[in-house]
């Protein structure tokens, strides 16, 4: 409030005042879409591939972590920066450019055939979203935060080379690189979900403040860490030996971390116990990954889908629910339509992990389940909170 002109924000639509609230809205629109899509695929609409950039597996692995969760990211940084900071973000005209950029590379991606404009689009929105944030950043010299810019930067340089594999420019697998972004996007979470997620439990339950040990910190943060380096060398044989004990490691230390956030308190409050699953399961994906290395027994596969699906998704749902609430001024309570969204999430998670695991009849009926039931989620959450992302602030402040 005392950094922005408020006759100046009433003349900016309110979708376009803050990053979250384009990108949170456009990017759970295009996750039900997205997987609309990938269900339909597997229930034997095969002519879809058309709209997956000719490639089913590498559109899907692409967008969900580049479309889908890169948005959310970028939102959610874009959001927080002016929080950090004291600096305005983004808004109005830049903040239009950088989502159309977004937005324009989706549609290529679907409709267009490959192409190294794809390539140019896809990555020049996350380019000009870091210079976005690195800006106020650097204004003050707050240099705790600078480490998200080289993070993705990372981020951007994945994108490259997972296009350059479809463009026939790279002989790298899929799996390898989608295993990189996978551990990217995974290190920002825990980074991110160690800030707020103390904080907001003893917000939320009306407890006393859950105090960072900065033992239990480095020691959870410093193999996670260890771990997103790895990602740079990862088709590199000794590199790829400490991919697994650095996995395990990162899970044990994170689950003490975890320990202390006192999740029974949580478990009627949907807000919050969303967060501490999500967190969790971010734990158990990390920690069979790493065990998958060792054994055939443990599916590389299923480790990375409980990551994405239960912790980087049920992360992100429970996140957008939240900061889109807190930033347009209502209370912090979902009610049961929201409620449902998380239960179907993590419903997505069980479908797609379990049954396809206990039931190998049932793999390609797993796909359709969990790919219908993450749309259900995310649907909810788009026609719940579409007044909450376009309409001004509830109690007439900016933002």
């Amino acid at each position: 409030m005392q950094i922005i002109d408020k006759a100046k924000e009433d003349k900016i639509p309110a979708i376009l005042r803050l990053g979250f609230r384009p990108f949170f809205l456009g990017a759970s629109v295009f996750s039900v879409i997205a997987m609309v899509m990938w269900a339909l695929f597997w229930s034997g609409e095969s002519q879809l591939s058309s709209f997956m950039y000719s490639n089913p597996i590498w559109w899907h692995s692409h967008e969900m972590l580049f479309g889908f969760s890169g948005a959310v990211i970028i939102g959610f940084l874009l959001t927080a920066v002016q929080n950090w900071t004291g600096q305005t973000s983004i808004k109005g005209t830049k903040l239009l450019l950088v989502f159309s950029l977004w937005l324009i590379a989706r549609i290529g991606l679907m409709l267009g055939s490959v192409s190294s404009i794809w390539l140019f689009i896809d990555t020049l929105w996350i380019v000009v979203a870091i210079y976005y944030l690195a800006i106020p950043i650097i204004k003050v010299k707050q240099w705790r935060n600078l480490f998200f810019v080289p993070v993705l930067l990372l981020f951007a340089f994945t994108n490259i080379q997972f296009h350059f594999i479809a463009l026939g420019k790279s002989h790298q697998s899929i799996a390898d690189i989608a295993l990189s972004v996978v551990l990217v996007v995974t290190v920002i979470t825990l980074v991110v979900g160690g800030r707020v997620i103390p904080f907001f439990t003893s917000r939320g339950t009306n407890t006393e403040v859950i105090e960072r040990i900065k033992t239990i910190e480095y020691l959870a943060l410093i193999p996670a860490w260890l771990l997103l380096l790895a990602t740079l060398f990862i088709n590199n044989a000794t590199i790829n030996g400490f991919i697994a004990p650095l996995s395990i490691i990162a899970a044990t230390t994170n689950f003490v971390r975890l320990y202390r956030w006192r999740t029974i308190s949580t478990l009627r409050i949907p807000l919050l116990w969303s967060l501490h699953l999500a967190y969790l399961s971010l734990i158990i994906g990390l920690f069979l990954l790493g065990c998958s290395f060792y054994t055939s027994a443990i599916s590389e596969s299923i480790a990375i889908h409980i990551i994405t699906i239960g912790g980087l998704g049920g992360m992100i749902l429970a996140m957008i629910s939240r900061v889109s609430l807190g930033h347009t001024g209502r209370k912090l309570q979902v009610g049961r339509f929201m409620l449902v969204a998380f239960i179907a999430l993590f419903l997505s998670l069980l479908a797609r992990v379990l049954l396809t695991t206990v039931v190998p009849t049932m793999l390609l009926n797993g796909y359709v389940i969990s790919a219908s039931l993450w749309a259900v989620a995310f649907g909810i959450f788009t026609i719940v909170y579409f007044p909450v992302l376009t309409k001004p602030r509830v109690d007439g402040h900016p933002g």
